[in-house]
């Protein structure tokens, strides 16, 4: 049988026309593999997208510097103008014998503001914050649901604050039912449910990551300053605690408080704000602490009064709060 060969100028012209196939698929391949890698490792895509979910509350930390030389948004680098202020408006109250602790500080640079915020106050219920943390990492490492039944003990009830000790000791409720009631209506005994589920161990290690001592140990002498408290917020706000997804939980949880909204109160419509306040009438402690999301630059802010008149704290509290605002406000 006679041998069919081709010519040396077909074979080129069929090589060449395979080439943009190859590079069409190589690419392909690259662009795959790198969009998996992505999501496996949960790098933050489009903003506040994560692995898919949109995230309202949460701002992982990202490697992206802050230059404030470059870009239109004006970042705030320090607040030495605004400490003056503060000042004047709780001189008052620091020298007759009461005490108010402030902390402030810029979500993207770091920049604070401090007024006496190493002052250790005696914490009521801002630290049922810490307790949702805790609760929420079992969750997030399996070993419980949001939808798992707890029965109120007698030893859970409490009336010092929300209603749920009208239920009664055999009450049953899910753990989101209790969550949602300890931190938007600061309920005392869902609290008290919740907190049976954990070990000393488990709730310790909120403050471990954070790097504050436990006022749950009385070693430590059961306060906690402005500044530190406000770690609790970094570590739900930048999500170094809980995974993103449950720290958007809980900063939603908080964002939508039924009780006390002082650091919010006159702060303009439409600010969304995450909070916790805490109250013992009989010591004169009154405290409101969380983020504030302003549109350009969120912060964070503290605010601990003790020894003062609860109606007197309830005016304070409110009136720093808008200072600071209008003053970052002014500056974005």
């Amino acid at each position: 049988m006679e041998e069919i060969t081709v010519p040396e100028q077909k074979k080129g012209i069929r090589i060449i026309s395979l080439l943009p196939v190859l590079v069409f698929l190589l690419i392909l391949s690259v662009g795959g593999n790198i969009f998996l890698i992505l999501m496996i490792n949960n790098i933050k895509i489009n903003g506040n997208y994560i692995s898919g979910e949109f995230l309202q509350y949460t701002k992982p930390l990202d490697t992206q510097p802050i230059d404030s030389n470059n870009g239109t948004t004006n970042y705030i680098l320090q607040y030495q103008n605004l400490k003056p202020i503060i000042q004047t408006e709780i001189g008052k109250y620091n020298d007759t014998g009461g005490s108010v602790g402030v902390f402030v500080q810029d979500a993207k640079t770091g920049a604070w503001l401090g007024i006496h915020e190493k002052t250790g106050f005696y914490p009521a219920s801002i630290l049922k914050i810490p307790i949702m943390m805790a609760i929420l990492k079992k969750i997030q490492l399996g070993e419980m649901k949001l939808s798992d039944t707890i029965t109120l003990t007698q030893e859970d009830l409490d009336s010092g604050w929300g209603d749920l000790y009208k239920s009664g000791a055999g009450a049953k409720f899910t753990v989101q039912q209790l969550l949602e009631d300890m931190i938007k209506a600061s309920d005392n005994t869902a609290k008290n449910a919740l907190k049976r589920q954990l070990t000393l161990t488990e709730i310790d290690e909120v403050f471990v990551h954070v790097g504050i001592p436990d006022p749950y140990i009385t070693d430590n002498g059961q306060t906690v300053s402005p500044r530190d408290y406000t770690r609790l917020f970094k570590a739900l706000y930048y999500s170094t605690f809980l995974s993103p997804h449950y720290s958007e939980i809980a900063l939603e949880l908080a964002t939508n408080s039924r009780e006390e909204d002082l650091i919010s109160k006159d702060l303009p419509d439409g600010v969304q704000v995450s909070q916790k306040f805490g109250i013992a009438e009989e010591m004169g402690v009154l405290h409101d602490c969380g983020v504030v999301y302003h549109q350009k630059n969120p912060y964070f802010i503290c605010i601990m009064t003790s020894g003062i008149n609860t109606a007197q704290s309830e005016e304070l509290i409110p009136k720093l709060s808008k200072d600071v605002y209008d003053y970052v406000d002014k500056d974005s």
